[in-house]
């Protein structure tokens, strides 16, 4: 598994203004004979979707605002007991190449004790899409096709940092998603790391 993440922050002097950035990406791919048809183990494979930030969090190319966690990507018919209910018609069978991009504008709000307090606006947009490779599906893989299917979700929300964690009060809107994939436009809660 080969994974890459990079950050950027970049203040602007006023109201705590700061554009944060990040891009991330990340491949699997088994080892030995015959790797292109074998499967990649389930535990190693990516997951998109997630109710964290990705702007605190080095959690590499899974996080995609308004997405519930493993909620994008590759999928296969569910299988049914016959005592069980089927609450979806698809598994997530996660993949093995995942991209995610973001960007998050954080400023100061104008009343003092919110600034005090270090409770501040985002504005943000995120990207991402996760394919599979393994079991010669890398055949039928196009950059192209891989970059059109991109999912896209962007919002705005209010930031409550704490010592013990950071909250994250947003409205989520989906701007593109798949038939398959989970998520909703709505408001979100979300508990991260403190910086």
């Amino acid at each position: 598994m080969q994974e890459f993440d990079v950050r950027l922050a970049v203040p602007f002097g006023f109201y705590n203004t700061a554009l944060n950035l990040g891009i991330s990406a990340g491949v699997v791919f088994p080892w030995g004979k015959g790797f292109r048809t074998k499967p990649s183990p389930l535990p190693e494979r990516f997951y998109l979707g997630g109710e964290f930030s990705p702007v605190c969090t080095l959690g590499g190319p899974t996080t995609l605002w308004g997405f519930k966690t493993r909620g994008v990507g590759p999928t296969e018919p569910r299988r049914q007991r016959r005592d069980e209910e089927n609450d979806g018609t698809h598994d997530f069978i996660g993949g093995d190449l995942s991209v995610t991009a973001f960007a998050d504008l954080s400023f100061d709000l104008p009343i003092r004790w919110l600034r005090d307090q270090g409770i501040h606006a985002h504005i943000f947009a995120g990207s991402g899409n996760v394919a599979k490779l393994t079991q010669d599906e890398y055949k039928h893989f196009s950059p192209r096709k891989f970059l059109d299917s991109f999912r896209l979700s962007a919002g705005c929300g209010i930031v409550i940092p704490t010592r013990l964690f950071r909250l994250e009060a947003n409205y989520v809107h989906l701007l593109r998603r798949d038939e398959h994939d989970r998520g909703k436009t709505g408001f979100r809660f979300s508990f991260s790391a403190p910086f």
